[in-house]
């Protein structure tokens, strides 16, 4: 597998979505192949990646598919699409709310707390996160009917197979959404197709699928929305190719719907990645490297997002009214801080509330000039938006960054327009504008981190790492720092939403590396 900076693959990641402050995002996901494609679009709400909504999308060759994120009354978020493609289950006209049920009892679990406490299990916790797109299987267009069921029963219907069902006509209509949606459902006490397959070991639905794995070619791009502020961002997915192994077949992470899988360590995915290293493309592979199979898998992907250290700007003048924040989405931090210890390269465990990792940010103005150090009794703090993050968090002047996806927020105002997972940095700050560079290596830290291991098991502790040097190993192959993707948010206010402006820049990043892949950043 391999990040993709051609844009196009089997896995797209939505590095965020908000629907905070006159927030809305629009997603579009694009198959440019002449295949049919089964994917699974995931919402994740931002503090420790929990499942919010997912749904199956199918795709016709060439389909564009697009769907808005947005707020509901109940102060949560909520999907709404007016597009034709398949989905199922099937999204109502007025839209499907976001759920909180996988994270209802993270304030039981973080120990007592009154009422006036900290509490983030309800639906606002819902309002921002981000998303994951990953191509399921290919359906097979010369497939005899299986799932028409209805069709094969009734002569007088002409059955048709699942890719013809989701092929649209002349009308911009699919012809028949509702096979795909009888296929994972159970009527009359019998199972559909799909869903009865699903109960068998192999957990997935394989009738009318290729029989070997032919994916890639999707591509995403999002759109962050303020109508009442008159600003747009735009970014594009990150696109991760070749994710699934050789030898997977066609229909290998088909699961159902409402399903957690398939997720980043599912056994139809690599363990091998191809990395950048000092302009040489080097292949690591963590197979045997790590006692679980999800685990080789999932670090093989944060290969290919690791990063020891990451630049770019920020623009704070308030005679412009600019406003900066970095956005910052560790994609795979969920697999690695769930269990009763941290797995590299993560050093702290989610708390119920929080995960604060220490990172070091150090900026220069546009002079060429570093912040100046206070003396220890005047130097301010970071400023975590409220409701204030508990939990462990960095010492010394380290910057906790506490959540699946955080905002660093360079201004007084955040430029996202997002508040709740905000750690505001302004205080630091010795210029209004210049650029910054976010260490992750445990060496330009204040603090000594905690203790991580191999496999996330407190009762093993023959791989101990005691502080965690956040590092993932493959072999001989050795990468730094933490998987990280995000982007700039400047943000310009003149006065009116006819007069403000915005944008986003990708971030820059280094990662440093030993053994066969030696750098230094």
């Amino acid at each position: 597998m391999y990040l993709n900076h051609q844009g196009t693959g089997e896995t797209l990641i939505f590095p965020f979505y908000s629907t905070e402050s006159g927030n809305a995002t629009l997603i579009n996901v694009v198959n440019t192949t002449p295949g049919y494609k089964a994917v699974k679009v995931r919402v994740l709400e931002a503090q420790n990646s929990q499942e919010v909504l997912d749904f199956n999308l199918y795709l016709s060759p060439e389909d564009h598919f697009s769907f808005a994120i947005s707020a509901t009354h109940e102060g949560g978020g909520q999907l709404v699409t007016r597009d034709n493609s398949c989905t199922v289950p099937a999204v109502p006209t007025d839209g499907v709310a976001f759920r909180n049920s996988k994270y209802a009892d993270d304030k039981q679990n973080s120990g007592p707390a009154d009422a006036a406490d900290f509490d983030n299990t309800g639906l606002a916790r819902t309002q921002s996160g981000y998303l994951e797109i990953i191509e399921m299987g290919q359906l097979d267009p010369d497939s005899a009917p299986i799932i028409d069921t209805v069709g094969l029963a009734d002569p007088a219907i002409t059955a048709i197979n699942a890719a013809a069902a989701v092929t649209h006509g002349v009308d911009g209509e699919p012809a028949n959404c509702n096979i795909l949606v009888d296929a994972w459902s159970r009527a009359d006490g019998v199972d559909g197709v799909w869903l009865a397959e699903s109960r068998t070991t192999d957990l997935t639905g394989d009738a009318e699928f290729l029989p070997g794995w032919s994916g890639g070619g999707l591509y995403g791009y999002a759109t962050l929305i303020n109508v009442p502020e008159g600003t747009a961002v735009g970014y594009d997915a990150i696109a991760i190719a070749d994710h699934v192994a050789v030898g997977a077949s066609g229909s290998d992470m088909h699961y159902a719907p409402g399903d957690i899988r398939p997720n980043f360590g599912d056994s139809a995915l690599d363990t091998a990645a191809i990395v950048s290293v000092n302009g040489a493309a080097i292949i690591v592979d963590f197979f045997d490297d790590y006692p679980s199979d999800a685990t080789q898998r999932v670090q093989a992907l944060n290969a290919t997002m690791m990063a020891s250290e990451i630049y770019n700007d920020y623009v704070t003048d308030p005679s412009i009214g600019a406003e900066t924040d970095w956005l910052l989405t560790f994609p795979t931090r969920v697999f690695h801080i769930n269990g009763t210890e941290p797995i590299e390269p993560f050093s702290q465990l989610w708390t119920g509330e929080s995960a604060c990792e220490p990172g070091a940010l150090n900026a220069v103005d546009r002079e060429e000039s570093t912040a100046t150090t206070l003396p220890d009794e005047e130097e301010p703090d970071f400023s975590p938006a409220p409701p204030t993050p508990p939990g462990p968090r960095p010492k010394n002047s380290d910057m906790p960054l506490c959540y699946e996806s955080t905002l660093v927020q360079f201004g007084t105002g955040s430029a996202a327009s997002t508040s709740t997972i905000t750690v505001g940095v302004n205080a630091f700050l010795d210029a209004n504008n210049g650029w910054a560079t976010l260490s992750l290596a445990p060496e330009a830290l204040d603090s000594t981190l905690d203790q991580c291991d191999i496999d996330g098991d407190i009762t093993t502790d023959a791989a101990l790492k005691d502080p965690c040097e956040r590092s993932i190993n493959a072999g001989d192959a050795q990468l730094f720092g933490l998987p990280v993707v995000g982007f700039a948010i400047q943000k310009y206010v003149n006065g009116g939403p006819g007069a403000n402006y915005s944008m986003a820049a990708e971030h820059k990043s280094c990662v440093a590396g030993s053994g066969t892949t030696t750098n230094q950043c």
